[in-house]
């Protein structure tokens, strides 16, 4: 024999699975906020193998006479490479 539906059961039902979909977002938003920061460093660290990269590529270039003023413009980009964006929240 079916049950009888029970209004308060269903209302009951509803709240609990919201209270749990709400007790569950900061531990979800959270993780999701660490992946995209993990997803940024990575970003940043590429992009300055690759500047790093076509620095030592345009000094391997030059001649020897020119490896003076090239070491510098490698100083220059190496600096820029390793500098750290401000963090923003």
């Amino acid at each position: 024999m079916a049950e009888a539906v029970n209004p308060e059961r269903i209302i009951e039902a509803v709240a609990v699975g919201n209270l749990k979909t709400i007790a569950e977002a900061p531990a979800f938003y959270s993780s999701l906020a660490m992946a995209n920061a993990v997803n940024a460093q990575q970003s940043l660290t590429n992009l300055g193998l690759t500047i790093v990269a076509k620095a030592v590529d345009q000094v391997s270039e030059k001649q020897i006479e020119e490896g003076g003023v090239m070491a510098a413009a490698l100083q220059q980009m190496t600096k820029a490479a390793q500098t750290t964006p401000p963090v923003t929240a």
